[in-house]
């Protein structure tokens, strides 16, 4: 359900807002852009002067204001708010309260641009993937993905110059330190690699220790960069894993 007003004047907003928003029996989100005044009490004391913005109620009773640049709200009432609407002064106001913690906001209107009221339905859960602890997790679930016979001793181990992401064992039992970044892979990348290897040669007895530095792309300029500095690299497809349980890799991921 979607129902819009154009250019109201504050009668017929007040009508339309109470027939598909307020006395709705199933919850509708209602947008409003028009030149308001914006007066807070709360965390804080507020006052925005009169500008055209857009006034979004969510159907949990969210309240954002947003102006007509920038991403974050320039104010917001927090979800369990309840919003009443009445003219006043020929002008429409809403004001939007919560008790608990005691939150106001007074919005006044001199003019409104549209209204819109829709009912949306989404019960859908963000699931986050790429993130670089996926990628490692990737790893220790599969060490043979670098090289057969690799053993993940230990993730994020301490030594001096940081912490590594993965402490291994190769199949001839040299240690082996991996480096592993999410995406392209970078000159500075090679140089923590370099410290981490040679933070490890110190606290182990063999000095023959390994790095590897693991990422779904490393440009040219950094193998020759690893090979200066005797350190190895390894291009693995990161894997993301959909709502449908099916995986797929970066590369089909962006197609």
């Amino acid at each position: 359900m979607t129902k819009n007003l154009v250019n109201p004047n504050n009668t017929d907003a007040l009508e339309f807002i109470k027939k598909n928003h307020t006395n709705k029996p199933d919850k509708t989100m209602l947008i409003l852009a028009g030149d308001c005044l914006i007066d807070y009490k709360g965390r804080a004391r507020s006052l925005l002067d009169w500008g055209e913005r857009v006034i979004m109620i969510k159907q949990d009773g969210t309240l954002l204001v947003h102006q007509p640049e920038m991403r974050e709200p320039i104010n917001w009432q927090p979800t369990g708010s309840k919003t009443e609407f009445k003219i006043k002064e020929d002008k429409l106001v809403l004001k939007s309260y919560i008790k608990k913690p005691p939150e106001k906001m007074k919005i006044k209107f001199r003019n409104i641009k549209f209204i819109t009221a829709i009912s949306l339905k989404d019960k859908a859960k963000l699931i986050i993937s790429g993130m670089e602890l996926d990628f490692v997790n990737q790893i220790i679930n599969n060490p043979s993905i670098i090289e057969e016979g690799l053993r993940v001793v230990k993730r994020e181990k301490p030594v001096k110059s940081g912490m590594i992401d993965l402490f291994c064992y190769d199949k001839n039992h040299t240690p082996v330190i991996i480096e592993v970044k999410r995406s392209l892979a970078n000159i500075s990348s090679v140089h923590q690699l370099r410290m981490y290897v040679k933070d490890t040669k110190k606290d182990v007895d063999k000095a023959n220790v390994r790095g590897i530095l693991c990422a779904p792309k490393i440009p040219d300029m950094v193998k020759h960069l690893l090979l200066d500095y005797g350190l190895e690299w390894i291009e693995v497809e990161r894997k993301i894993m959909l709502p449908d349980d099916k995986q797929k890799t970066l590369k089909e991921f962006a197609e």
